[in-house]
């Protein structure tokens, strides 16, 4: 419920809330909804036409079924994938000019004028997409989409709801089966920031999310009933990833100075009770991109009409010091991740944490 009215107040926004340790998913919401009863004593034609013409979908549970890019959240992967093949370590840097040259490309940090000289943990605090674009050009979209399917992306995760939908990891193979067109460099590189053709569930969010902070286990989530709550009620046995500690220590590092570092682009969501502190990743996915001719005229994501504006995503886990809660929000067309997700997933990790603590 808590989360249900928290969501609501956005015009089109759905979390997802579970154990990290067992994948006892407490909670799913997809705002807006609609009332079931309507389907029992026979619905007016003129109801079932809005229902389907509602831009927002409220006939989709998007935590499960809605695909969305996962923008910024990937970074986690990025940042794995590099750090499994050894092209980067905490002591790797990258200067960020805001702009990354590929051959006669330009791509573009969101940050104009760029981030200066960005190390692993600043990558992930400040969301420097230089930092990406450069490690992905070194370790190639395989690899990265070999980590990304490690983390529970790009398939079905067997939850017990059937309309669950599989996302999508692209890579070469993909490709060619899919237009017969071989994979291009710039792909990989709009990829490592999770754009491109990338598309993930928040369940499967939430899911990457808790692989990374349980000690890389491959958690799957399932339903669960309020006597069962407890992890001591669990007897499932997760299998271990092909990861280290000290990577996953690495990554966890990054996010949690997203959020609690003074440079972290989630700072105004810090709790500031440091047993109930929590860590997470910002997202902004691109939905329509902005012309140079709208940007010279000073117009901004935000002047836009609301379906081309940014979807807004946080993923999150609370407490830091021994996670157990993790969590996804996407904000359809919300903007900016920031802005508008990470404040709902405060909230969320926080009435968790309050209700039953860790």
């Amino acid at each position: 419920r808590f989360t249900q009215e928290r969501l609501a107040k956005e015009r089109s926004a759905t979390a997802v809330i579970m154990d990290a340790h067992t994948g006892a998913v407490y909670a799913l919401c997809s705002s807006p909804a609609f009332d079931p009863n309507l389907f029992t004593a026979g619905m007016p034609a003129d109801v079932w036409e809005d229902l389907l013409a509602d831009p927002a979908h409220p006939l989709t549970n998007k935590a499960i079924a809605g695909q969305y890019p996962p923008a910024s959240t990937f970074k986690i992967v990025s940042a794995l994938t590099g750090l499994r093949t050894g092209h980067i370590n905490s002591k790797r840097v990258t200067h960020c000019r805001g702009v990354y040259n590929y051959g006669k490309d330009k791509f573009h940090c969101w940050k104009r004028g760029g981030h200066g000289w960005v190390d692993l943990t600043k990558s992930l605090a400040v969301s420097c997409d230089t930092f990406y674009y450069e490690l992905a050009t070194d370790v190639g979209i395989g690899k990265i989409a070999e980590t990304a399917r490690m983390l529970g992306l790009g398939s079905a995760l067997d939850f017990d709801l059937p309309e669950e939908r599989p996302g999508l990891v692209p890579d070469k193979q993909w490709k060619m089966g899919y237009n017969g067109q071989s994979w291009q460099p710039g792909e990989t590189i709009v990829a490592s920031i999770g754009q491109g053709y990338l598309l993930a569930t928040p369940l499967q969010l939430a899911v990457m999310t808790a692989r990374i902070v349980n000690g890389g286990y491959a958690v799957k989530p399932w339903m669960t009933k309020r006597h069962l709550l407890s992890r001591h009620h669990f007897t499932g046995n997760w299998p271990k990833m092909d990861v280290s500690d000290k990577h996953l220590a690495q990554i966890k590092k990054g996010l949690e100075y997203v959020v609690n570092h003074s440079t972290g682009t989630a700072k105004g969501s810090k709790i500031d009770d440091p047993e109930l502190a929590f860590g997470g990743k910002t997202g902004t996915g691109q939905v329509r991109r902005i012309t140079m001719a709208q940007r010279r005229a000073g117009i901004k994501n935000e002047d836009l009409d609301w379906v081309q504006r940014h979807h807004a995503l946080f993923v999150g886990y609370a407490p830091l010091k021994a996670p157990r809660y993790v969590c996804a929000v996407v904000v359809e067309h919300g903007i900016g991740g920031s802005l508008t997700a990470a404040p709902i997933a405060r909230d969320i990790l926080l009435e968790a944490q309050k209700r039953n603590p860790a």
